[in-house]
């Protein structure tokens, strides 16, 4: 600490101020320093982002169910799938037959934004419908015609147990996973690496009525 003396004719003494830069020796500790806590927690990071990506898509499965159950209790039936080559992208198709009963979720139909239609990361969900479901003449009340329906899809878990037996399954939402085995890739209306994924993710891209669900863990 300085102090200054009330003598006037004395002059302060002059401050002297210590500087130095860092030593290649000590930039080096510091660098392997960042590195290890990087290195360290790099997994941990890695785990974060799995978790948010994982709880978004959930959220867009949630808010898409909901959405769907706004529509039938609307229209008395099931929207048809929205196919990837169409213009604008996110309208049902007017029919569900043949290769139409499988595409994207048609999130404008429904009222939903693009973003709600592709998963946690970023690729868009599969909408497959049971075809008798989504029928535009269906009467009106669920109660004399939604519900009397009994087409069904079939949801097995890895190990090929059906998860809904003797119960019918009206629609299969489908998030691809990080890989996107199976999704697919507006504008053209085809399935990104329809086949190459594990057996789960070559069955979820096939062109049938049955669909795996392999929760992440």
């Amino acid at each position: 600490m300085w102090l200054k003396t009330g003598n006037a004719d004395s002059p302060a003494p002059a401050r002297r101020v210590s500087e130095r830069g860092f030593t290649l020796l000590e930039m080096t500790i510091v660098l392997a320093i960042i590195g290890l806590v990087i290195g360290m927690m790099a997994p941990l990071l890695g785990q974060m982002l799995e978790n948010t990506r994982t709880s978004s898509t959930l959220t867009h499965l949630d808010t898409i169910e909901d959405a769907l159950v706004v529509f039938v209790r609307t229209n008395g039936r099931l929207p048809c799938p929205a196919q990837p080559e169409d213009t604008p992208l996110g309208e049902e198709r007017a029919t569900c037959t043949g290769a139409n009963d499988e595409g994207i979720v048609p999130f404008r139909t429904l009222g939903l934004t693009e973003d709600v239609a592709r998963d946690g990361y970023k690729n868009f969900i599969t909408y497959h419908v049971a075809e008798d479901f989504a029928d535009s003449g269906l009467a009106s009340d669920i109660t004399t015609g939604f519900c009397l329906e009994s087409q069904t899809l079939t949801v097995l878990d890895e190990d090929g147990n059906d998860l809904a037996p003797g119960l019918d399954v009206a629609y299969v939402l489908v998030s691809h996973g990080e890989n996107g085995f199976g999704r697919y890739n507006p504008p053209a209306n085809k399935q990104l690496e329809a086949s190459g994924g594990d057996d789960d993710e070559d069955e979820n891209a096939a062109d049938d009525d049955t669909f795996v669900n392999n929760l992440p863990v």
